[in-house]
């Protein structure tokens, strides 16, 4: 499911600023647990691909928004 949602972003099917599908209408698209479903959410947050808005949903990233997730992963991953 990650493979194939990252894809849909790198493709354009899913656009920047845009909504992708729910939680509840991916784990029925792909036949999969509810965990697995909110773990591959959370990957997806965790590559910086998408951000979640509670009560909104989930939205593609905008490339702005990319950089500064790979900048804060950036200054997190630096020893002190």
């Amino acid at each position: 499911m990650h493979a194939i949602i990252a894809e849909r972003i790198r493709t354009g099917d899913y656009k920047a600023g845009e909504r992708i599908p729910s939680l509840i209408d991916l784990i029925e698209e792909f036949g999969i647990a509810n965990a697995t479903g909110q773990k591959v959410m959370r990957a997806l947050r965790a590559d910086g691909l998408i951000r979640t808005e509670p009560g909104m949903g989930s939205f593609v990233t905008t490339p702005e928004e990319r950089k500064e997730i790979e900048a804060e992963q950036a200054k997190r991953s630096k020893p002190e």
